[in-house]
């Protein structure tokens, strides 16, 4: 495994911020099989615009790399083009941020095409500005296919150009899936099916809480992967769940956030996420046995980031089973425990509470003719009373106002 140096710049933060900061950067650069071996902290007023950290760090970590026998220097916050062709120089070795790496994790998890294109736009849009930072592409000198200019062009330029154009296809691929996922959207509003998005801090529990549920529920299909790993889950997993003869509802599970996520892999993500921003309720899901909130707070900030700070949501803390007891829990958290199921039964009350506060019990005849209708209503409402008359059958059912809409055709005073 490449041996690495993490290097982080604590200015407003506390001594525990920034070695919190950097022990995640540790768990980030295993996840691609690489061994951090030691950090090196810079306090300062303000990042350096030109080498991230002072020259004096600078040397302090040119003797490390020498001491230790480094190969790849990790820094906690993005380089800015500049900062990464300076280190390059001044390091003599690979430099990459915390965001590179990050991507690095996302292109080896990705899956479907939805997620690898994603991934790959993330990582283009992040290499594009930064190429002059590469030695490799400064030493390759012009020609090649796409030397449109001349023998004069640099290969650095001709990269940028092939990346700018692969880019452009991506985006064009990526669009089309975003409108055949409205189209899918559009058709599950006809149906009137609230949609509950699972969303937390990478490894907090999103993927085992799913597969509670659906064990709560009676839902028979393959249970999602879960795994204690950064990032288990990319792609958006999808179950239609339904309590008894109560109306169904779509969970959908969704990519782990992380703190400092790149900004280009929020914005490449927006058709994975776009299930979050038009949810009808958010389960924000984090780990009970976490000592602070900042996972919490991390993951409220993408979410407004992404325009889903509205959504209303419920928390969720996870490992119960595990928790301290005598530890202050939020007086609005739901603590579940995926190994016992232990208050997955109150989870399922309080999901069905919210999406259904405005529902209201409506009187309805339905001809005998009508037959698919009564079906319907059967299938996703909570139907009280049924009794078979002269003209049809009477109904007294939990209708939302969508449903009441649909079916006022029916609805008797």
């Amino acid at each position: 495994m490449d041996k690495a140096l993490l290097v982080g710049c604590a200015t407003e933060a506390t001594e525990t911020d920034i070695r919190s900061s950097l022990d995640e950067l540790a768990h980030l650069a295993d996840a691609v099989g690489i061994t951090a071996v030691e950090h090196i902290i810079q306090r300062a007023k303000t990042i350096s615009a030109a080498t991230y950290v002072g020259r004096g760090k600078v040397d302090e970590i040119k003797s490390a790399i020498t001491a230790l026998d480094i190969d790849i220097v990790i820094f906690d916050d993005p380089l800015s083009p500049a900062q990464l062709k300076n280190l390059e120089g001044l390091l003599d070795v690979q430099v990459i941020d915390r965001s590179f790496l990050i991507m690095s994790i996302f292109a080896i998890r990705a899956q479907t095409a939805e997620a690898v294109l994603e991934v790959d736009l993330a990582q283009k849009t992040y290499m594009l500005p930064r190429l002059v930072g590469m030695r490799a592409s400064l030493s390759r000198q012009g020609g090649g296919s796409y030397n449109a200019k001349g023998p004069g062009e640099t290969k650095l330029e001709l990269d940028r150009r092939k990346l700018q154009k692969e880019i452009s296809l991506i985006k064009q691929r990526l669009e089309k899936i975003r409108k055949d996922k409205a189209t899918a959207r559009k058709q599950r509003e006809r149906n009137r099916i609230p949609v509950v998005a699972l969303v937390g801090y990478t490894n907090a529990g999103k993927s085992s809480l799913m597969n509670s549920l659906a064990r709560a529920l009676t839902h028979d299909s393959d249970p999602v992967f879960e795994k204690d790993m950064l990032f288990a889950t990319l792609d958006t997993k999808s179950k239609k769940l339904q309590k008894d003869n109560m109306p169904p509802f779509i969970l959908i599970d969704t990519v782990g956030f992380v703190s400092k996520l790149p900004h280009e892999l929020v914005r490449s993500f927006e058709t994975t996420l776009s299930d979050v921003i038009i949810a009808d309720l958010i389960l924000l899901v984090s780990d009970g046995t976490d000592p602070d909130n900042s996972r919490i707070e991390t993951t409220k900030e993408v979410l407004k980031s992404i325009g889903a700070d509205k959504v209303e949501r419920i928390l969720v803390l996870t490992k119960q089973d595990l928790r301290d007891a005598h530890r202050h829990v939020d007086d609005d958290a739901i603590l579940v425990s995926n190994k016992t199921g232990e208050n997955i039964d109150t989870l399922v009350n309080a999901i069905y509470g919210h999406l259904y506060k405005d529902s209201r019990i409506q009187s309805l005849v339905i001809p005998f003719d009508d037959g698919a209708i009564y079906s319907s209503i059967k299938d996703t409402t909570t139907v009280l009373e049924t009794s078979y008359e002269a003209d049809g059958i009477h109904l007294r059912a939990v209708l939302t106002p969508e449903q009441a809409i649909l079916y006022r055709k029916w609805m008797i005073s």
